[in-house]
């Protein structure tokens, strides 16, 4: 949400307290408000509404916090909150998989070329997930193709 600035204290005061009131927050970042289920933000959107307050929606990933290993460019995505949370933007950031598409694939050849580009990596569901610029997911499909590799995307 994006509060409109010089009004009265009591005016942000009534937003926070209406929000509250609406839904449960799970997590927030600054004016960014995270909740658990998109089922708790038709109330709260209305409420946005009816004091005048612009708002768009993005999906969040929450990380794990165990196994993230961070790639040069973390610190330029990565949204960490007071609760030690740590989220992408699905909007801003791509997640992939590598796999052997072919038997003479050499991911790790892959892998050294992406580096530069990685946001970070993580483990889902014992396997290595990389984590790279929306815009860079054609060249992160050349590259893996040059390899041998396939390229599976994830939080499509």
């Amino acid at each position: 949400m994006q509060l409109p600035e010089g009004k009265i204290p009591g005016f942000y005061a009534q937003i926070v307290k209406g929000i509250a009131e609406r839904a449960p927050l799970f997590d927030r970042y600054k004016e960014l408000l995270i909740f658990d289920s998109e089922e708790h933000l038709p109330p709260v959107l209305e409420l946005l509404n009816k004091y005048k307050v612009t708002s768009e929606r993005c999906e969040l990933l929450l990380l794990p916090p165990e196994g993230l290993v961070q790639g040069d460019l973390y610190e330029d995505y990565a949204i960490v909150t007071r609760n030690e949370n740590v989220y992408m933007d699905l909007a801003l950031t791509a997640l992939f998989s590598l796999n052997k598409a072919k038997p003479e694939a050499e991911p790790a050849p892959a892998l050294l070329q992406l580096k530069e580009h990685l946001i970070g990596s993580l483990s889902i569901d014992g396997a290595d997930v990389y984590m790279i610029d929306r815009q860079l997911t054609e060249l992160a499909e050349r590259i893996a193709v040059a390899y041998g590799c396939g390229v599976t995307w994830r939080y499509e």
